[in-house]
């Protein structure tokens, strides 16, 4: 019983007393603006695109995350631009962050076959709580005759924000970093001064080509990606590979840092499916948590749409060598 009631606190007030870190995506490259400014414009005319994540449905807590994205390649002024909005709800007491973002992107030539994009980032964020859905220890026991103290400021919270980015492309390979929440701003809806650590993250892949025979059409590719994160006291790292024989690709993703052996923690093996039809992207992946949490969190589902809205341009674009999944 005292373990149960325990997990129910846990899963109640973490959200509350836990340090801030941002929400992750599995399949973030198709989540691309949330994965870094750069990427904003990215495409040869309007893509828009929707995320959503289920993590730990098992957990008596939910753990929900929704995005939504639109953006469009300006080519007359070589620039991208982007909106975001995101929606994430962690806890049983719904402890919510809304944010909204404006993105730019510009395209530098550095010579035929290599470009070089830096983004900004600019965001207005809001934080929630539903403190009535709050439950204290003295509130599990049918004796107990205390009553719980709350700070007298629960309230919502709007701070604004910001992000840059850098992103290195090549015909078959990429390279980035972008740094976000450069403001820090405070996440706290108790009164209290917690400011959002910055997060930092390092993104590469190689994409390699298999022609089919002469008599067909398809390509097959097989593109090798890597992607650490770190933020406040954490660090992680996806490393995985994607394999695409139109219209499929499949993907799977291990989660971990092996190599370091401090913050090793074997954290989960994600899988991908996605169909391509035309200009329409679909994609399911489910992670399978390794750690020692395997039995009680249900893992975690996401599932990826988009679209692109393909115009005539004057001048050849060039393709991000990344995976859409």
């Amino acid at each position: 019983m005292k373990k149960i009631l325990h997990i129910l606190s846990v899963a109640l007030l973490l959200p509350i007393f836990a340090k801030a870190q941002d929400p992750q995506f599995t399949q973030f490259y198709s989540n691309p603006l949330y994965q870094a400014p750069s990427f904003a414009g990215a495409i040869s005319g309007y893509r828009a695109s929707l995320n959503y994540r289920d993590q730990w449905p098992k957990m008596p807590g939910k753990l929900n995350t929704m995005n939504v994205a639109i953006d469009a390649n300006i080519d007359k002024i070589n620039s991208g631009l982007g909106l975001i909005a995101l929606r994430d709800v962690a806890g049983s007491a719904s402890y919510s962050n809304l944010s909204v973002g404006l993105l730019y992107a510009y395209n530098i030539r550095l010579n035929r076959r290599i470009y070089l994009r830096p983004g900004l980032g600019f965001y207005m964020n809001q934080r929630s709580l539903d403190y009535e859905k709050l439950l204290f220890a003295s509130q599990m026991y049918a004796n107990s005759t205390s009553q719980p103290v709350l700070p007298e400021d629960f309230s919502n919270i709007t701070a604004f924000d910001g992000s840059c980015s850098l992103l290195l492309l090549a015909r078959n390979y990429w390279v980035g970093l972008s740094a976000d929440h450069l403001m820090q701003p405070n996440v706290s809806v108790t009164g209290y001064d917690y400011k959002m650590p910055i997060k930092y993250t390092v993104f590469a892949g190689l994409k390699l080509h298999k022609l089919e025979r002469l008599i067909s059409t398809k390509r097959q590719t097989v593109t090798l990606a890597a992607n650490f994160r770190h933020q406040g006291v954490t660090n992680q790292m996806d490393v995985g590979l994607y394999w695409y024989y139109s219209p499929i690709v499949l993907g799977v993703w291990y989660r971990d840092l092996p190599l370091i052996k401090d913050y090793s923690r074997r954290d989960a093996l994600a899988f991908l499916i996605g169909y391509e039809y035309e200009s329409f992207k679909i994609g399911y992946s489910y992670d399978f948590t390794l750690s020692h949490l395997i039995t009680n969190t249900g893992g975690a589902h996401e599932v990826s749409l988009s679209y692109k809205f393909e115009i005539e341009r004057k001048r050849k674009f060039k393709s991000i060598p990344c995976p859409e999944f």
